[in-house]
C-alpha cells in the first residue's frame, strides 16, 4: 500500500486568511473603509515581488522584450509598497492618550486593533516591496558597473517618492500613467515647493528602509547557504 500523504498548508495560508478575516472583522466593528482597503492596498503591494520574480525568468531566457517591459511594470507598481506607510494618516481623529496632569493611555480595545492592523499590513507589504527591489537591485549588479547601479537605484528611489506623493495627494493610481496626457496635465499643476519637499522625503524614506532591508536579505540570504 502507498502511504497516505496529508495536506499539510504553508504557515502564510494561515496568516493571510487570518489577516482577511481580521480586516472583515475591524471593519464590521468600526466601520472604518481602511481595513477593507489595507487588503488592496497589500495586493497592489505584492504585485511588485510578482513581477520582479517574472522579471528575471525573462532575463535568465534572454528575452531582452519582456525584460524591459516587466521592468518598467514593477517600477509603475513598486510605489505601492512604500506608500503603505501613508495608511497611518486614517488613525487621525482615534485617541491613544490623554494629557493632563499625568498621561493616561486609552482603554478603547478597538483603537488599538487599528493600530496593530495598519501595522501589520504596512511593515508586510512594505517587506514584499523591499524584496522585490533587492531582487531588481541584485539583477542590475550582475549586469552592469556599480556606478551605473548606483544612478539606476537614485533614479528609482527619486521616481518612486514623486509616485508616493501623487498617490497621496492626487489619488492617481498605478495605471494612470497609461492614460499619459491625463497624467502629466494632473502632475504638472501640483508642482510646487510642498510636493518637491513630500517627494524627496518620500524618496529618503524609501532609500533608508530599502537599505536596512537589504541588509537584512543579504544576511538572511549568506545563512542560507552557510547551512546548507
Amino acid at each position: 500500500m502507498f502511504p497516505k500523504k496529508h495536506f499539510s498548508p504553508n504557515p502564510v495560508l494561515y496568516c493571510i486568511v487570518f489577516y482577511i478575516l481580521f480586516s472583515l472583522l475591524l471593519f464590521a466593528l468600526t466601520k472604518r473603509t481602511i481595513h477593507v482597503m489595507m487588503l488592496w492596498n497589500l495586493l497592489l503591494a505584492f504585485l511588485p515581488l510578482f513581477i520582479a520574480v517574472c522579471m528575471c525568468l525573462a532575463d535568465s531566457a534572454r528575452d531582452w522584450l519582456r525584460t524591459w517591459m516587466l521592468g518598467l511594470l514593477w517600477l509603475v507598481f513598486f510605489p505601492n509598497a512604500p506608500y503603505l506607510v501613508t495608511d497611518f494618516i486614517h488613525l487621525q481623529g482615534i485617541y491613544f492618550y490623554t494629557t493632563g496632569k499625568s498621561i493616561v493611555y486609552s482603554s478603547d480595545f478597538l483603537s488599538w486593533l487599528s493600530l496593530i492592523h495598519i501595522g501589520i499590513g504596512t511593515f508586510v507589504g512594505t517587506c514584499s516591496g523591499m524584496l522585490s527591489m533587492w531582487i531588481i537591485h541584485h539583477r542590475f549588479l550582475q549586469k552592469f558597473a556599480s556606478p551605473i547601479v548606483s544612478i539606476i537605484m537614485s533614479l528609482i528611489f527619486i521616481t518612486s517618492g514623486c509616485a508616493m506623493y501623487i498617490g497621496r495627494f492626487l489619488r492617481l493610481n498605478s495605471w494612470d500613467i497609461f492614460y499619459p496626457t491625463t497624467f502629466l496635465s494632473r502632475v504638472t499643476h501640483h508642482v510646487n515647493a510642498f510636493s518637491i519637499g513630500f517627494s524627496l522625503l518620500s524618496a529618503c524614506y524609501i532609500f533608508m528602509t530599502y537599505y536596512f532591508f537589504s541588509v537584512l536579505f543579504t544576511a538572511i540570504a549568506r545563512l542560507g547557504e552557510h547551512l546548507r
